[in-house]
Protein backbone atom coordinates (compact mmCIF):
# COMPACT_ATOMS: atom_id res chain seq x y z
CA UNK A 1 0.00 0.00 0.00
CA UNK A 2 0.99 3.65 -0.49
CA UNK A 3 0.65 5.64 2.73
CA UNK A 4 -0.07 9.34 2.23
CA UNK A 5 -0.53 12.25 4.58
CA UNK A 6 -1.14 15.95 4.00
CA UNK A 7 0.68 18.46 6.18
CA UNK A 8 1.59 22.12 6.30
CA UNK A 9 5.32 22.72 6.02
CA UNK A 10 6.28 23.51 9.64
CA UNK A 11 7.86 26.95 10.01
CA UNK A 12 10.06 25.72 12.90
CA UNK A 13 11.79 23.35 10.46
CA UNK A 14 12.59 26.14 8.00
CA UNK A 15 15.66 28.31 7.57
CA UNK A 16 16.00 32.10 7.72
CA UNK A 17 14.43 32.30 4.24
CA UNK A 18 11.40 30.28 5.38
CA UNK A 19 12.44 27.28 3.24
CA UNK A 20 12.41 23.75 4.61
CA UNK A 21 15.84 22.52 5.70
CA UNK A 22 17.03 19.39 3.87
CA UNK A 23 17.63 17.59 7.16
CA UNK A 24 14.06 18.47 8.14
CA UNK A 25 12.68 17.04 4.88
CA UNK A 26 14.48 13.81 5.78
CA UNK A 27 12.92 13.96 9.26
CA UNK A 28 9.48 14.26 7.67
CA UNK A 29 10.25 11.18 5.56
CA UNK A 30 11.10 9.35 8.78
CA UNK A 31 7.83 10.55 10.29
CA UNK A 32 5.66 9.21 7.47
CA UNK A 33 7.63 5.95 7.69
CA UNK A 34 6.67 5.66 11.37
CA UNK A 35 3.00 6.26 10.59
CA UNK A 36 3.04 3.70 7.79
CA UNK A 37 4.71 1.14 10.04
CA UNK A 38 2.12 1.71 12.75
CA UNK A 39 -0.86 1.09 10.49
CA UNK A 40 0.69 -2.01 8.91
CA UNK A 41 1.81 -3.73 12.12
CA UNK A 42 5.58 -3.32 11.74
CA UNK A 43 5.98 -0.02 13.57
CA UNK A 44 8.39 0.86 16.34
CA UNK A 45 6.31 -0.31 19.31
CA UNK A 46 5.27 -3.61 17.67
CA UNK A 47 8.86 -4.46 16.80
CA UNK A 48 10.29 -3.23 20.10
CA UNK A 49 8.07 -5.79 21.84
CA UNK A 50 9.99 -8.39 19.79
CA UNK A 51 13.32 -6.70 20.63
CA UNK A 52 13.77 -5.45 17.06
CA UNK A 53 13.92 -2.09 15.31
CA UNK A 54 14.23 -0.66 11.81
CA UNK A 55 17.30 1.45 11.06
CA UNK A 56 18.20 3.23 7.85
CA UNK A 57 21.37 2.08 6.10
CA UNK A 58 21.46 3.94 2.78
CA UNK A 59 19.36 6.66 1.23
CA UNK A 60 19.17 8.74 -1.92
CA UNK A 61 17.09 11.92 -2.26
CA UNK A 62 16.48 14.29 -5.15
CA UNK A 63 15.47 17.76 -3.96
CA UNK A 64 13.79 19.65 -6.79
CA UNK A 65 12.47 22.54 -4.73
CA UNK A 66 12.41 23.27 -1.01
CA UNK A 67 8.88 24.13 0.17
CA UNK A 68 8.23 27.33 2.03
CA UNK A 69 6.77 27.65 5.50
CA UNK A 70 3.06 26.73 5.76
CA UNK A 71 2.92 25.41 2.18
CA UNK A 72 0.50 22.48 1.89
CA UNK A 73 2.38 19.24 1.22
CA UNK A 74 1.43 15.69 0.24
CA UNK A 75 3.97 13.21 1.65
CA UNK A 76 3.83 9.58 0.51
CA UNK A 77 5.81 6.42 1.25
CA UNK A 78 5.64 2.76 0.34
CA UNK A 79 7.59 -0.47 0.49
CA UNK A 80 9.12 -1.74 -2.76
CA UNK A 81 9.87 -5.15 -1.23
CA UNK A 82 13.07 -6.59 0.17
CA UNK A 83 16.03 -8.83 -0.60
CA UNK A 84 15.90 -10.57 2.77
CA UNK A 85 18.48 -8.20 4.27
CA UNK A 86 17.18 -4.74 3.33
CA UNK A 87 13.65 -3.47 3.11
CA UNK A 88 13.35 -0.98 0.22
CA UNK A 89 11.28 2.15 0.87
CA UNK A 90 10.50 5.09 -1.42
CA UNK A 91 9.26 8.63 -0.79
CA UNK A 92 7.53 11.44 -2.64
CA UNK A 93 6.88 14.95 -1.40
CA UNK A 94 4.53 16.96 -3.62
CA UNK A 95 2.45 20.09 -3.52
CA UNK A 96 -1.33 19.80 -3.55
CA UNK A 97 -1.10 20.82 -7.23
CA UNK A 98 1.10 17.81 -8.01
CA UNK A 99 4.54 19.45 -8.25
CA UNK A 100 7.26 17.03 -7.11
CA UNK A 101 9.47 18.65 -4.48
CA UNK A 102 11.43 15.63 -3.25
CA UNK A 103 11.80 12.03 -4.41
CA UNK A 104 13.81 9.40 -2.62
CA UNK A 105 14.59 5.78 -2.00
CA UNK A 106 16.17 4.05 0.99
CA UNK A 107 17.43 0.75 2.41
CA UNK A 108 16.27 -0.37 5.86
CA UNK A 109 17.69 -3.39 7.70
CA UNK A 110 15.98 -4.76 10.78
CA UNK A 111 18.25 -5.12 13.81
CA UNK A 112 18.15 -6.93 17.12
CA UNK A 113 17.63 -4.07 19.59
CA UNK A 114 20.17 -5.49 22.07
CA UNK A 115 22.96 -6.88 19.89
CA UNK A 116 22.48 -4.31 17.06
CA UNK A 117 22.98 -7.15 14.58
CA UNK A 118 20.85 -7.48 11.45
CA UNK A 119 17.84 -9.81 11.48
CA UNK A 120 16.59 -11.62 8.37
CA UNK A 121 13.42 -10.00 7.09
CA UNK A 122 11.64 -13.10 5.79
CA UNK A 123 9.45 -13.68 8.83
CA UNK A 124 8.53 -10.00 9.07
CA UNK A 125 7.76 -8.92 5.50
CA UNK A 126 6.88 -12.15 3.65
CA UNK A 127 3.19 -11.21 3.55
CA UNK A 128 3.69 -7.45 3.50
CA UNK A 129 1.91 -5.49 0.79
CA UNK A 130 4.48 -3.94 -1.55
CA UNK A 131 4.11 -1.35 -4.28
CA UNK A 132 6.41 -1.70 -7.33
CA UNK A 133 6.45 1.96 -8.38
CA UNK A 134 9.77 3.80 -8.05
CA UNK A 135 9.86 7.38 -6.81
CA UNK A 136 13.04 8.32 -8.70
CA UNK A 137 15.39 6.93 -11.33
CA UNK A 138 17.78 5.58 -8.70
CA UNK A 139 16.74 2.18 -7.31
CA UNK A 140 20.15 0.75 -6.36
CA UNK A 141 22.06 2.87 -3.87
CA UNK A 142 25.79 2.32 -4.20
CA UNK A 143 28.40 2.11 -1.48
CA UNK A 144 30.09 5.48 -1.20
CA UNK A 145 33.86 5.62 -1.05
CA UNK A 146 36.16 8.63 -0.63
CA UNK A 147 37.71 9.60 -3.99
CA UNK A 148 41.32 8.61 -4.50
CA UNK A 149 42.12 11.79 -6.43
CA UNK A 150 40.92 14.29 -3.82
CA UNK A 151 42.31 15.21 -0.43
CA UNK A 152 40.19 15.24 2.71
CA UNK A 153 40.03 18.42 4.75
CA UNK A 154 38.81 18.15 8.33
CA UNK A 155 36.42 21.05 8.80
CA UNK A 156 34.69 20.47 12.15
CA UNK A 157 34.38 18.31 15.26
CA UNK A 158 31.38 17.59 17.43
CA UNK A 159 30.49 15.59 20.56
CA UNK A 160 27.45 13.29 20.49
CA UNK A 161 24.86 14.82 22.84
CA UNK A 162 21.59 13.43 24.18
CA UNK A 163 19.57 15.68 21.88
CA UNK A 164 21.06 13.92 18.82
CA UNK A 165 19.70 10.48 19.80
CA UNK A 166 16.37 9.04 18.70
CA UNK A 167 14.26 6.24 20.18
CA UNK A 168 16.46 3.56 18.65
CA UNK A 169 19.20 4.93 20.95
CA UNK A 170 21.53 6.09 18.20
CA UNK A 171 22.31 9.38 16.48
CA UNK A 172 19.39 10.11 14.18
CA UNK A 173 20.49 10.09 10.56
CA UNK A 174 19.12 13.60 9.98
CA UNK A 175 21.66 14.94 12.50
CA UNK A 176 24.53 13.92 10.20
CA UNK A 177 22.71 15.56 7.29
CA UNK A 178 22.12 18.74 9.28
CA UNK A 179 25.83 18.95 10.09
CA UNK A 180 26.91 18.43 6.48
CA UNK A 181 24.52 21.05 5.07
CA UNK A 182 25.70 23.54 7.69
CA UNK A 183 29.07 23.29 5.90
CA UNK A 184 27.73 23.31 2.34
CA UNK A 185 25.88 26.11 0.55
CA UNK A 186 24.43 24.04 -2.32
CA UNK A 187 20.85 24.23 -1.03
CA UNK A 188 21.03 28.03 -0.93
CA UNK A 189 21.57 28.25 -4.69
CA UNK A 190 17.93 27.42 -5.43
CA UNK A 191 18.84 24.73 -7.97
CA UNK A 192 17.94 21.00 -7.77
CA UNK A 193 20.44 18.79 -5.96
CA UNK A 194 20.80 15.21 -4.80
CA UNK A 195 21.82 13.75 -1.47
CA UNK A 196 23.18 10.22 -1.19
CA UNK A 197 23.99 8.81 2.25
CA UNK A 198 25.57 5.65 3.65
CA UNK A 199 25.19 5.08 7.38
CA UNK A 200 27.96 2.65 8.31
CA UNK A 201 28.57 2.71 12.05
CA UNK A 202 26.42 3.93 14.92
CA UNK A 203 27.84 6.74 17.01
CA UNK A 204 27.49 6.65 20.78
CA UNK A 205 26.73 9.23 23.42
CA UNK A 206 29.82 11.23 24.40
CA UNK A 207 31.92 10.22 21.38
CA UNK A 208 33.77 12.89 19.44
CA UNK A 209 32.97 13.01 15.73
CA UNK A 210 35.06 14.61 13.00
CA UNK A 211 33.69 15.95 9.71
CA UNK A 212 35.91 15.79 6.63
CA UNK A 213 35.11 17.26 3.21
CA UNK A 214 36.27 15.88 -0.12
CA UNK A 215 35.28 18.60 -2.61
CA UNK A 216 35.56 17.79 -6.30
CA UNK A 217 33.77 18.68 -9.55
CA UNK A 218 30.27 19.88 -8.57
CA UNK A 219 30.02 17.65 -5.51
CA UNK A 220 30.82 17.53 -1.84
CA UNK A 221 31.55 14.20 -0.24
CA UNK A 222 31.45 14.46 3.53
CA UNK A 223 32.90 11.76 5.77
CA UNK A 224 31.91 11.64 9.43
CA UNK A 225 34.19 9.57 11.64
CA UNK A 226 33.78 8.41 15.21
CA UNK A 227 36.61 6.86 17.29
CA UNK A 228 35.79 3.40 15.89
CA UNK A 229 35.68 4.22 12.18
CA UNK A 230 33.55 5.82 9.45
CA UNK A 231 30.10 6.56 10.80
CA UNK A 232 28.52 8.13 7.69
CA UNK A 233 29.37 9.19 4.16
CA UNK A 234 27.29 11.79 2.31
CA UNK A 235 27.56 12.98 -1.28
CA UNK A 236 25.76 16.22 -2.16
CA UNK A 237 25.67 17.08 -5.86
CA UNK A 238 24.01 19.36 -8.37
CA UNK A 239 21.38 17.71 -10.55
CA UNK A 240 22.17 18.64 -14.16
Amino acid sequence: MVYTMQIQCPSYLCDSNDLLHTWAAVRLCQEVTEYHGNVTGIGFEELKAKNMAWVISRAYYEVWRRPHAFEELILSTWSRGSNGVFGFRDYLMKTTKGETLLAGTSYWPLIDFTTRHAVRLNNIVDNYENHPETACNVTKIKRLKPPTDAKAVMIDTKHVANSMLDHTQHVNNSEYIRWAFDKCDIQQAGKPYSLEVNFNLESRIGEQLSLCDYSYNNSHLFCINNPRGVSALMQISDIN
